[in-house]
């Protein structure tokens, strides 16, 4: 009766004398889920981000099933009864930030996150939800680790493991999470504001199918009966880069998957991109990850040592 009860429970923070409240990061850490690692939460209540950084599964939200793909955010409901699926053959490793949206300013705050009924701070009069736009019920998103809500999951996941946890950095964390949300929320999905020329979609599909064979300009060109520099128009035009730029970035978006999903040795993911030349290919991939390829996987994949998670090891 009391989830029940609970459940329609939402606000707009007033915003006068005691009852003036902000978003806050209550808890956060890392989870390698194991096959057959089933496990209900009956009633979680946060906002919380759930990232899953490398293999396969699903979860269940107040009935619904959603699918969990590497890279796949979800931004999930208050009050929420959620059951975890792990594939049998590559399990889930995920990231996950709890936000209260609205925790009253001047209540002692207490890092962490009802997860039950039962559980101290349920139903606390310090903790609300709030409504976002267009924010309601689950929304899926996408991010990867070197984009700037990645980097924010991560940053905002170690500080709540490692540091001291100030309740004044809890809430500026918070502040920034919910505007990193709203931006990415506005982006997914978005369509282009320009129509792309149907020859740059051409060249695309074939990139994307053929990345590993390193195409050059020439190449390009060959397939759409243009010229060189018709094709390095095109990208620069409608994608603000180069052509050669655009098929690194896409060696490198397979490389950071491979290097989380597989434990194939760097330099063999090097040969399979299409960037056979391990120093050329290390090179490249700090550039546009600020990380070497050994220490990506070693911070990020499934099979590195990150900080331990919260004590509650059954809820996440």
């Amino acid at each position: 009766m009391r989830r029940a009860k609970s459940r329609g429970k939402k606000v707009v923070a007033k915003r006068s004398g005691a009852e003036i409240g902000s978003p806050c990061v209550c808890r956060g850490g890392m989870f390698q889920f194991a096959a057959q690692q089933n496990f209900t939460n009956g009633c979680v209540q946060s906002r919380a981000l759930f990232w899953c950084k490398s293999g396969l599964g699903e979860f269940v939200v107040d009935g619904a099933n959603y699918r969990l793909e590497p890279n796949d955010l979800y931004l999930l409901p208050w009050n929420r009864q959620i059951t975890y699926l792990p594939s049998a053959q590559e399990p889930m490793y995920t990231a996950h930030v709890h936000i209260v949206p609205w925790y009253r300013n001047g209540a002692k705050w207490v890092p962490n996150v009802p997860h039950e009924i039962d559980d101290a701070e349920f139903d606390s009069p310090d903790r609300r939800d709030v409504c976002w736009p267009k924010l309601e019920g689950v929304v899926r998103l996408h991010t990867q680790i070197d984009e700037p809500l990645g980097r924010l999951i991560d940053y905002s996941i170690r500080w709540f493991l490692q540091s001291k946890r100030d309740e004044s950095e809890a809430r500026s964390i918070g502040h920034l999470l919910v505007a990193e949300i709203l931006r990415a929320t506005e982006s997914f999905g978005a369509p282009p504001t320009t129509s792309r020329p149907e020859e740059l979609n051409r060249l695309l599909v074939h990139i994307d199918r053929g990345f590993h064979l390193a195409p050059r300009v020439d190449d390009l060109a060959a397939i759409i009966g243009k010229s060189r520099s018709h094709v390095l128009k095109l990208f620069r035009r409608h994608l603000s880069v180069s052509a050669k730029g655009y098929v690194i970035g896409r060696q490198l978006q397979e490389a950071r998957v491979l290097l989380l999903r597989t434990a194939q040795p760097v330099s063999e993911i090097g040969k399979a991109v299409g960037l056979p030349d391990p120093y050329h290919f290390s090179k490249l991939f700090r550039r546009h990850t600020g990380l070497s390829p050994r220490d990506y996987r070693a911070q990020h994949g499934p099979f590195s040592k990150p900080p331990k998670p919260s004590t509650h090891s059954a809820q996440v």
